[in-house]
């Protein structure tokens, strides 16, 4: 009897909308992403180290500095943030919904980082225009500096360069929803944020010590990078094929309509609500961050070991979370970001207030005696050995306790928010939840200051710092129960299998052009919480 050879064995495809991929074509797809990411990330860090710098030394005002690099970039993506989003969630092109906005600002971009590698040499000219008998005749500028001159030219350049990258930004964080398969999501972000955090330190070890020397070849450098290598990333990277955009509330168009369209749609479920007002009251719990260095001074550390501890975390944090994006992707990010928040509320922050009641002598340390080292000749001299009180304390409560909490805490933003935002929306949806994270941002650090100062009387400037806990956890208690009623409505509409509820008059709109389609979700998703 002639054998019969056994069925091959099918070959595993994963999908994301119309696309589909094989292990192969999966991991080809990373490599360009992640490749991307160090391109992206390099040409992002090389803008505020070298400006400082070259600031420093024009004798640029602190507020200069704070307005130029923070303030004024911060408004610009507060406002044009959500207008892209709002676009580009809704644009329909060739080359898809997102990549076209990419290509259109990368030359853009480029330009800005070049004319950026020749600031100095701009702010002579733009000093002897403004200084010429003509302006000076006609415009009746009074006479300013060549430094203040070329500390508000490098301003400018600046300011278009955040203008353009804003587009840049946006773009690439939604273009990983739509490409890269929900079943993978976690891993793959755990990843492309280890892979950033490594980019940005490669900067900072081998090319930040050269940016007051070579600043010129830096920038040129990092527009060369992004040109061709974040380039190649666009022309190998595809997007599938989107429904029609949904369209605006009430069927209207025009600017109005589009921007009645954004805040209906992002707020007309009750269960947005729930997620908007977790993230500004945990934004205000974490205004208290600002005032970190204060606390860790505090509690009797100095600038050598707070230092050590913030760099064992960020190390300890990027190897944890590859292993916090495999639970996101097994147990899915919403119970990961629930247990999260429990460790963190029930273990975190009640050991960080054990320097409201032991507070040990800066110079009190703990003698550990380890026998067995006395017996191996380059380890003899650690057989007994001191450490701080305070800092071994310190060190156990922020990076063996924090690093595990802060790399689940990394689920929440964006790998949860991309599997429970509508898909066709996600870019406006993300761009609700930072406009609100900002306001919260901006609020707290106001709060949590007037704080310390109402409690600085009774407890005096110092102490009043080692209640930023206290602070935190006060904040931290409706922002949890805000997200414990997302999570029970969550898994009330179908937990692993949830689909995001958007108005319901745009899913029936555009319910018969979505059907099959990637990146819309069916007219079930309008039942409300």
């Amino acid at each position: 009897m002639e054998d019969v050879a056994p069925a091959p064995k099918p070959v595993k495809l994963y999908r994301c909308g119309t696309l589909t991929y094989t292990k192969a074509a999966l991991a080809i797809l990373f490599f360009w992403l992640f490749w991307g990411d160090v391109c992206f990330t390099l040409m992002e860090s090389v803008t505020g180290p070298i400006m400082l710098k070259k600031f420093e030394r024009l004798g640029a005002s602190n507020w200069e500095v704070a307005l130029i690099l923070s303030t004024i970039p911060m408004l610009i993506g507060s406002v044009l943030n959500p207008v892209v989003s709002f676009k580009s969630d809704r644009y329909r092109g060739r080359w898809g919904r997102r990549v076209p906005f990419l290509v259109a600002f990368l030359p853009l971009l480029v330009l800005a980082l070049v004319g950026l590698a020749f600031g100095d040499g701009l702010g002579v000219q733009a000093h002897a225009l403004v200084n010429s008998p003509w302006c000076r005749t006609h415009l009746h500028l009074p006479a300013l500096s060549l430094n203040t001159v070329t500390i508000w030219t490098l301003g400018l350049l600046l300011v278009t360069f955040a203008f353009l990258n804003t587009f840049g930004t946006t773009s690439f964080w939604y273009l990983f929803r739509d490409v890269v398969p929900e079943e993978l999501l976690g891993r793959f972000l755990s990843w492309f944020r280890v892979i950033g955090t490594l980019s940005a330190a490669g900067y900072s070890y081998f090319i930040f010590p050269y940016s007051g020397t070579h600043s010129t070849a830096i920038f040129l450098g990092a527009a060369g990078l992004y040109l061709v290598g974040f380039g190649l990333m666009l022309l190998n990277v595809r997007e599938g094929e989107y429904p029609p955009p949904p369209p605006y509330v009430g069927g209207e168009t025009g600017v109005v309509a589009a921007a009645k369209t954004f805040a209906v749609e992002c707020h007309s479920h009750r269960i947005y609500w729930c997620l908007w007002l977790c993230t500004f009251i945990g934004s205000i719990g974490n205004g208290a961050a600002v005032f970190d260095l204060y606390f860790k001074q505090g509690i009797g550390l100095d600038m050598a070991q707070i230092g050590k501890i913030a760099g064992t975390l960020s190390i300890t944090v990027a190897i944890l979370v590859v292993g916090a994006g495999w639970l996101a992707d097994r147990y899915h990010p919403a119970r990961v970001v629930l247990g999260a928040q429990i460790l963190g509320m029930g273990v975190m922050l009640p050991a960080s207030m054990v320097w409201l009641f032991w507070r040990p002598d800066p110079a009190a340390a703990w003698t550990f005696h380890l026998p067995f080292l006395q017996y191996l000749p380059y380890l003899h001299g650690l057989a007994a050995f001191q450490i701080q009180q305070s800092f071994l304390i310190a060190f156990l409560i922020y990076v063996g306790i924090g690093a595990p909490v802060t790399a689940l805490v990394y689920m929440w933003d964006p790998v949860l928010l991309a599997r429970t935002f509508p898909v066709s929306r996600v870019g406006q949806f993300a761009a609700t939840n930072n406009l609100w994270r900002s306001a919260g941002g901006l609020l707290g650090g106001l709060l949590a200051g007037g704080f310390f100062d109402l409690i600085t009387p009774a407890v005096g400037r110092e102490r009043a710092y080692l209640f930023s806990p206290v602070w935190l956890f006060g904040f931290s208690i409706p922002s949890f129960l805000l997200y414990l009623k997302f999570y029970k409505h969550w898994k009330r509409h179908g937990a692993d299998a949830y689909v995001a509820p958007i108005l319901e008059e745009a899913v029936v709109a555009t319910a018969p052009a979505a059907a099959g389609a990637s990146g819309q979700e069916p007219a079930a998703a309008a039942a409300g919480p």
